[in-house]
């Protein structure tokens, strides 16, 4: 009974049988009542070896049974979690798109009545914010439908030189970095990563472009790519020194449609897009800023899926 309750103490499921010649029935069923799953008698050994085999099957069982279950409530824990993020993407969705919408609405009721008051001039206005609505939500739809295929669409990964990688990024953002007289520093010693060359553009894309526009009212506006080494991994980053980012901001600044201010340009779905690339790589990414005019640093990281 002592060595029964060692083992109900352990955790661990394994079979315990009990042989004996001496104990009397009553004993072997109170054993079997603590937890015993058999008891054989000395003189009916040819019992033994059958019960083994018995018993460690029903451990599989169980194992299998314990695994199915987990693997229910992880799924059940996933579902919950893809409704609630769904249920926050309509809604979201719906707002932003409809904004658009109406302004779209509001100019036509406007532009009727400068029509009917024949001005030219106003007219053009009107015509011109009508434009401009139609053109955000065509970047919206764009950019969500961007986001929805995330995950399904994947080119076969190959290996990526991420300093030429960053000054292809570059290029292709060198009208805004040059309106604003931005220093780019691109670090020589930037690793090779593993993963679709396109999608990562995307994100070095993103958070350049992201940190070129928050560098406003700073005299010399500079952006650095870099990596740091932490445990044999390398850490990509993309630092600025321009407005910062309250650390309460940290974590929502990548959600969807989330912009700090309202003001500046864009969509509010360039981080929640590289948070989702990076994630399908099997990676993270996160950002590091001290406040307002102190900078920020986005930080990312690209596991090699071959290893």
């Amino acid at each position: 009974m002592e060595a029964l309750a060692i083992l109900k103490e352990s955790r661990l499921d394994l079979p315990f049988i009990v042989i004996s010649g001496t104990i009397d029935e009553e004993t072997a069923v109170t054993t079997l009542k603590a937890g015993a799953h058999d008891f054989i008698l000395k003189g009916r050994l040819a019992r033994l070896i059958p019960a083994i085999q018995r018993e460690l099957r029903d451990v599989k069982t169980r194992r299998l049974h314990r695994q199915a279950e987990a693997e229910r409530k992880d799924l059940i824990a996933n579902l919950e979690a893809t409704n609630a993020e769904i249920e926050r993407f309509t809604y979201t969705a719906f707002h932003n798109l409809r904004s658009p919408l109406v302004t779209i609405k509001a100019f036509l009721g406007v532009l009727k009545g400068d029509l009917q008051a024949n001005k030219p001039e106003e007219i053009q206005k009107d015509i011109q914010r009508i434009e401009g609505a139609t053109d955000k939500m065509d970047e919206l739809l764009s950019d969500l439908l961007e986001l929805s295929r995330i995950g399904r669409i994947l080119k076969p990964p190959e290996e990526i030189d991420l300093r030429q990688l960053t000054q292809e990024a570059l290029q292709s953002l060198e009208a805004l970095i040059r309106s604003k007289h931005i220093k780019v520093s691109i670090a020589t010693d930037l690793p090779t990563v593993y993963g679709d060359r396109t999608r990562l553009r995307q994100v070095l894309e993103n958070l350049i472009e992201n940190a070129a526009k928050y560098t406003n009212g700073q005299s010399k506006p500079r952006i650095e790519v870099g990596t740091n080494i932490q445990a044999g991994q390398p850490i990509i980053f993309v630092r600025d020194n321009g407005q910062g980012i309250d650390p309460r901001y940290h974590n929502r600044i990548f959600n969807l449609f989330e912009q700090l201010d309202p003001n500046m340009e864009g969509t509010g779905i360039g981080l929640a897009l590289s948070k989702r690339i990076i994630e399908v790589h099997g990676g993270k990414i996160w950002v590091e800023s001290d406040g307002h005019g102190q900078g920020s640093a986005f930080y990312f990281t690209i596991p090699d899926s071959r290893k």
